[in-house]
């Protein structure tokens, strides 16, 4: 296996299988005595604020909020 010049790697499948490495699964790479290893991201350590997207309700305009803060 190879690291392109972009720093990417391919998982092979069988890998992504057995580890449940599915598109979008956050990974993270480790680091120990041995070298680097990857492992799924714990979810305790996922962007706290993603679970909150879309919980607002209506419309919210950002050019009309961004003129109401400058005129105060």
């Amino acid at each position: 296996m190879k690291i392109t010049d972009k720093g990417q790697v391919t998982i092979p499948a069988t890998l992504r299988r057995k580890f449940g490495l599915t598109p979008n699964v956050e990974i993270e790479f480790v680091a120990d005595q041995d070298g680097v290893r990857i492992r799924k991201r714990s979810t305790g350590s996922a962007n706290p604020f993603k679970k909150l997207r879309g919980a607002a309700k209506g419309r919210f305009n950002v050019d009309r909020y961004i003129e109401d803060i400058r005129s105060r």
